[in-house]
């Protein structure tokens, strides 16, 4: 019960951080962390219909609008104790990308290549 008092004190921070025109991300950080419990139940739970979800995830927590505070909820989900799992993220997204990249160049030359040869 105490928990549950303390994680809404922790959200109407956030709120009060929120009506400000720069919230301090480090503390939205904190506070997003220190409240995660009470807000996967939200999340979780039947009270919202699922096509309301979306909607009101983002009425009551309006920091999930800045891609940075996406990527910190996935790492709180995914690897809670990996406090480089977001950096590691976007590396391994890099590395996919120019492999990708890579891919489609030489599928293209192998392509033309292949074309080319059939001409003669």
């Amino acid at each position: 019960l105490d928990s549950q008092k303390t994680q809404a004190r922790h959200y109407r921070t956030l709120q009060e951080m929120y009506k400000t025109k720069k919230p301090n991300n480090c503390a939205v950080i904190q506070l997003l962390d220190l409240e995660f419990q009470s807000r996967r139940a939200f999340i979780d739970s039947d009270v919202i219909k699922e096509q309301e979800k979306p909607t009101k995830i983002f009425e009551a927590y309006p920091c999930f609008k800045e891609i940075d505070h996406v990527m910190d909820e996935l790492r709180r989900i995914l690897q809670p104790a990996n406090q480089s799992f977001v950096t590691e993220l976007r590396q391994r997204w890099k590395t996919f990308c120019s492999k990708v990249q890579f891919y489609g160049v030489m599928k293209k030359v192998h392509q033309e290549a292949t074309n080319d040869f059939r001409r003669y």
